[in-house]
């Protein structure tokens, strides 16, 4: 009896492991499903064997990733610059001068053919290539090849790609051949101090490995306003010009990064990589939508100081940031927040910046209900409101606004973009519309009267500046000789308003 008992009760174990077993392998299946483009943590290098040194673990990954690092080369169009511009512009006699001596206008080139190169890494084996979106942004053409020795190169579609975060995903057609895959990591867990190896085509060299360790974590560029959404890797293994879009490797044989830029002043011994996660959080939307989906809840926000903490009667340290306006009609005015409201949570995860707010924000599912969590008079409060998508400008709108910048050049010597355009900028400089000086023309009117590229127009002639079309709208209006009032911020001067004239020349 106790020996078909103790039958039994095995049977029942083997039983309950199988089931666990089917339950775990349902789970798996159902997130494999989600990641159909790229391999996750399978890395392609299996931890050193006793005898091998961890500096061998660098042959190991050179052969096994080398296969899987493409070179890029892309092409587009952009206008040449006038052979007589330095002769006084377009005047009519340096052009008739230009024209005998020259054989006439069609010798004056008005367009010319830029190239730029870059590197990539294969995410998927059916041809799904990821890169940074400058290597080929606003490309004509773009071609790629598999190695430096190969004669064959592939025209490369753009899938999707996301300027906020540098990322742009490619795919070529393999034919039906398998292309080896460099399998994606969890850049959440990589520590300071870790081996790390960069693959990439530096200065067109072809195929070159290099390697350091990571120096730091969660790093800004430019103070986070080009790139507002990335947290970047700092490593010292040499990245150069070239090496853009490739990967940085962990010595576990997996992509933690992509290569992005290098502090040149510490010639390539000082470069940066966007963590792997981020790639992979906006693969999907690339995939479906060609562009990066981010929420938007339409607030002016102030930094959490220890002044604005004790007129609001906060505890001490107290995490936080305050509201200083919400944009009327958006989530954050339809929830019920107010100014003066200072938010600590979003969507369960603490805020205790601008910018961990604008990543949380970011990441939040469109049209989908978030809490967020303010302290408002003492008292905790829990709010539930919807993101809407953050608008960006369409491409045909930027060619169009080019072309009308070039008139605005000439009567003030700048050009200027919507503020909408930049994520992040006016939350932090406290303002919820107007325009951003991107250039200033050297001893231009804007140039003599101090305006700078930053500066964002809120105000002309006390006309209040929402956009590029109201600039637009006043700029029409303006006349040589006379003197215009200019009520600017600008991030070097703090959050408080200057007044600039500038006098049109």
């Amino acid at each position: 009896m106790k020996k078909y008992f103790i039958i039994f009760i095995v049977f029942l174990a083997g039983a309950a492991a199988t089931f666990v077993y089917l339950q775990q392998k349902e789970q798996i299946n159902h997130v494999m499903a989600k990641t159909k483009i790229w391999t996750e943590n399978q890395p392609l290098i299996q931890q050193p064997a006793p005898g091998l040194s961890d500096l061998d673990i660098f042959v190991k990954i050179a052969e096994k990733f080398k296969p899987t690092v493409v070179n890029i080369h892309s092409t587009k169009t952009v206008k040449a610059i006038s052979p007589f511009s330095q002769f006084g512009g377009d005047n009519d006699f340096f052009k008739r001068f230009f024209e005998e001596f020259f054989g006439g206008p069609g010798n004056i080139p008005g367009e010319q053919a830029q190239k730029n190169m870059g590197s990539g890494f294969v995410i998927g084996e059916d041809g799904h290539i990821i890169t940074n979106n400058h290597v080929i942004e606003g490309a004509d053409e773009i071609k790629i090849k598999l190695s430096e020795t190969s004669k064959e190169s592939f025209e490369a579609k753009l899938i999707g790609s996301d300027k906020f975060t540098d990322i742009a995903l490619l795919k070529i057609d393999t034919q039906g051949k398998k292309l080896p895959v460099a399998p994606l990591g969890d850049s959440d867990q990589i520590k300071v101090g870790q081996w790390v190896a960069a693959i990439g085509h530096p200065f067109g060299y072809g195929h070159t490995v290099s390697h350091g360790i990571i120096s730091a974590k969660e790093r800004l560029l430019g103070g986070g306003v080009s790139h507002p959404y990335n947290d970047y890797i700092q490593t010292d293994a040499s990245i150069n010009l070239g090496n853009s879009g490739g990967p940085l490797i962990s010595s576990k044989g997996e992509v933690i990064g992509i290569n992005v830029a290098t502090d040149m002043r510490a010639q390539g011994i000082i470069g940066f990589a966007i963590p792997i996660n981020i790639v992979k959080d906006l693969l999907p939307q690339l995939i479906e939508s060609g562009h990066a989906i981010r929420g938007f809840i339409g607030i002016v926000y102030e930094e959490l100081t220890d002044e604005l903490s004790e007129y609001l009667k906060l505890k001490k340290g107290q995490k936080g940031i305050v509201i200083s306006e919400v944009i009327k009609g958006n989530p954050a005015d339809l929830a019920g927040l107010k100014v003066y409201d200072v938010i600590i949570e979003f969507n369960g995860q603490p805020v205790d910046s601008g910018r961990a707010l604008l990543k949380e924000v970011g990441k939040a599912h469109v049209g989908e209900k978030a809490d967020i969590k303010i302290i408002r008079n003492s008292d905790i409060k829990t709010f539930q409101l919807k993101p809407v998508e953050r608008k960006d400008e369409t491409a045909q709108k930027d060619k169009q606004e080019q072309k009308e910048d070039k008139t605005e050049k000439t009567r003030l010597g700048m050009e200027v973009e919507n503020i909408s355009r930049y994520p992040g900028l006016g939350e932090k400089l406290g303002v919820a519309s107007g325009v951003v000086v991107t250039y200033v023309e050297k001893d231009s009117p804007a140039d003599k009267a101090g305006l700078g590229t930053g500066d964002i127009i809120i105000e002309i002639n006390k006309k209040s500046i929402k956009d590029v079309s109201d600039y637009r709208s006043i700029l029409s209006r303006v006349q040589k000789g006379k003197s215009y009032l200019f009520r600017i911020k600008n991030g070097q001067r703090g959050r408080a308003s200057s007044l600039i004239v500038i006098k049109v020349e």
